[in-house]
C-alpha cells in the first residue's frame, strides 16, 4: 500500500473519521536519510583512485580494477537517486489530528487517541570538538503509555504543534 500513497491517504482519513480525531494538523515524515549525498560523495573517493590507477604505468589487472572503480563511480548516484525517487512509500508517517495520531507504515496503519500517548521532551548535550564546547540536541519522543517508543523526531517546525495538540488532548507528559 505505501505510506503516502491515495489508498494509505484514504484509509487515514476513513480511520480518522471512524474514530473522531478532528481536523488534521499536519504530517510529519519520520525518517528518510540522505542517500543521494551519500553516494555522490562516495562516488568521488571512487573516481579518484581509479582516475590514478587508469593514467598510471600499471599492467592490464590494474587497468581493469580502474575501470571497475570507474564504472561504481558513475553508476553509484543514478541508482542512488533512483532509490530515492521510490523510497517515499516506504518512510513511515505521522499524520496529527486534534484528537490523536495515526501513523503509516509500509504494511499497517496505527491509530492512538492523544491519551493513549505519552510525551517525552528531551535535550541531549553533545561534546564537540576537543574544546569542551557542547551543542545541545531536542528530541520529541511519543510513546504508548505504557509501551515503547512509537516515533521519535528532531526539532523540527511542527514538533511544538504536536506537543501542544498532545497535551489538549489529554496526552501524559511523564
Amino acid at each position: 500500500m505505501g505510506t503516502n500513497s491515495p489508498a494509505a491517504l484514504r484509509e487515514v482519513a476513513r480511520i480518522a473519521e471512524e474514530r473522531g480525531f478532528g481536523e488534521a494538523r499536519g504530517v510529519h515524515v519520520l525518517g528518510g536519510g540522505d542517500v543521494g549525498c551519500v553516494s555522490v560523495g562516495l562516488a568521488l573517493l571512487l573516481l579518484i583512485p581509479g582516475v590514478g590507477i587508469l593514467i598510471g604505468p600499471y599492467g592490464t589487472v590494474a587497468t581493469t580494477v580502474a575501470i571497475a572503480l570507474l564504472a561504481v563511480a558513475v553508476a553509484l548516484p543514478f541508482i542512488a537517486f533512483r532509490y530515492e525517487a521510490h523510497r517515499d512509500n516506504r518512510i513511515p508517517r505521522l499524520h496529527v489530528l486534534d484528537g490523536g495520531m495515526i501513523i503509516t507504515h509500509p504494511t499497517r496503519i496505527t491509530a492512538y487517541a492523544w491519551p493513549q500517548i505519552r510525551v517525552v521532551e528531551r535535550v541531549d548535550s553533545v561534546a564537540i570538538g576537543q574544546g569542551g564546547s557542547s551543542q545541545n540536541f531536542y528530541r520529541l519522543q511519543l510513546f504508548e503509555v505504557g509501551g515503547d517508543v512509537l516515533c521519535s523526531m528532531g526539532q523540527a517546525f511542527d514538533t511544538v504543534t504536536i506537543v501542544r495538540l498532545a497535551i489538549a488532548g489529554g496526552a501524559r507528559t511523564s
